[in-house]
């Protein structure tokens, strides 16, 4: 399965992704109301609503956009400082201003991030091109030797919010679903991020993936399904394959188990019960897991 944005333009430069990155933030701007749920969801996850300990806490969200799946306030009471990172800075800034805490002294944002390390070789691509073991190499092992430099970890929490998806599929865009090694390219991709999640957490910490795995685009019925069947729903997705290539919860939680690179960095995973969000006219299937950071046995 392409995904959600599989229909347009296949981005050809940085620049170009960034402003399609734009539009899409610009799209969801004004549907706050609409992301209570999900929004209520995520944030709990990542600790809003608890209260702030004797140690203070520091907090990093991938893919924040323009922060309607985030409850700001929440999160910056319970967190001595919030990081919020999305290649769009000026969503972060919009967001941050319409929830009132631009001028928080906890928070700190961090624009123009490509936390892919990729998007300007992914410029160069196309259904024909030649994607050999350095390729590979580098979607799996550059986020985390790159971009972690760029950012002020360790940190306590991390998350990545609904952004492996858009990865997954900017790969899609460029290089198509009957590329000879898309599967590769997009396992590739996944282990980056796990690993960046991991590199970016400090040891007692948690890193927590928050993705889509399917819509009503490709799977119409999940309009029908009421939440609490959700879970009874996965098998049934996994043997059909109607969900966003690579991003089923099974495959995550094999590629998690399975990478020798993040076998020393985990003591624990904590798959999260899956939840509907409705984004315009269509549902989303979201699932997270929870990834303990330290040495261990899992």
């Amino acid at each position: 399965m392409m995904g959600r944005d599989a229909r347009e333009r296949v981005p050809s430069s940085l620049d170009d992704h960034r402003a399609r990155q734009s539009t899409f933030n610009a799209s969801s701007q004004g549907q706050w109301d609409g992301f209570a749920g999900h929004r209520r969801a995520v944030s709990n996850l990542l600790g809003a609503g608890e209260v702030r300990g004797g140690e203070a806490t520091r907090l990093c969200v991938l893919g924040a956009g323009n922060t309607n799946d985030l409850d700001l306030p929440g999160l910056l009471e319970a967190h001595r400082e919030v990081h919020l990172v999305d290649l769009d800075g000026e969503a972060l800034g919009m967001g941050a201003t319409r929830q009132g805490v631009y001028e928080h002294p906890g928070l700190r944002l961090h624009g123009g991030l490509d936390v892919s390390s990729m998007l300007d070789a992914f410029s160069g691509w196309s259904p024909r091109a030649e994607v050999g073991p350095a390729d590979l190499a580098a979607m799996a092992g550059w986020p985390s030797g790159r971009v972690a430099l760029a950012l002020p970890g360790p940190f306590d929490r991390v998350a990545s919010t609904c952004l492996l998806s858009q990865l997954v599929e900017t790969a899609c865009h460029v290089l198509g679903d009957r590329h000879p090694r898309i599967g590769e390219a997009v396992s590739a991709i996944r282990a980056g991020h796990l690993r960046l999640l991991a590199r970016l957490t400090r040891p007692g910490g948690s890193a927590t993936l928050i993705t889509d795995v399917v819509s009503t685009r490709s799977y119409p019925a999940l309009s029908n399904v009421p939440e609490q069947d959700y879970p009874d729903l996965l098998p049934r997705l996994a043997r059909s394959r109607q969900h966003i290539l690579g991003l089923h919860p099974g495959e995550l939680m094999a590629a998690i188990r399975g990478d020798s690179a993040l076998a020393g960095t985990l003591s624990g995973l904590e798959p999260i019960r899956p939840w509907g969000w409705r984004l315009h006219d269509r549902v989303y299937l979201v699932w997270a897991v929870r990834m303990k950071v330290g040495p261990g046995r899992w």
